[in-house]
């Protein structure tokens, strides 16, 4: 795991956007070690971890571990193209699940909204090129 909690982050990354999630999206319950989506899989949701923490790796690396707060699956959502990673609960988790619609949705009517989107794309990736 990476440690980015140095990086410099826009205000809006410190916002909570947990409660809208859990409003507008679809909440799940996850086990430790139930896999929330798998390399390959067609994008219909992107994640926000309500509660718990959630591994995302890709060919067998660990990319970075998700935690409360933070949100998964942006960018398969936005490009319609499979998942270039696998999402695993580590622990018991509740996940918002926010499809297009109500992602598109948040983004255009929430302050800030989409600074944390970006905040969110840019440490994975960031986490992707530290795990290559």
């Amino acid at each position: 795991m990476n440690d980015l909690s140095q990086t410099p982050r826009p205000a809006a990354q410190f916002i909570d956007f947990r409660q809208l999630a859990r409003g507008l999206g679809t909440v799940i319950n996850y086990a430790a070690g139930d896999i929330v989506f798998r390399e390959g899989d067609q994008p219909a949701y992107a994640y926000i971890v309500l509660t718990g923490e959630v591994e995302v790796s890709s060919h067998g690396k660990l990319i970075e571990q998700v935690s409360e707060g933070r949100a998964f699956g942006i960018v398969s959502l936005i490009d319609k193209k499979p998942r270039s990673a696998t999402a695993k609960a580590i622990e018991v988790s509740e996940i918002a699940l926010v499809d297009s619609k109500q992602f598109r949705y948040m983004v255009e009517t929430t302050p800030n909204f989409v600074w944390y989107v970006l905040g969110e794309v840019v440490d994975r990736l960031r986490a992707t090129n530290s795990a290559l």
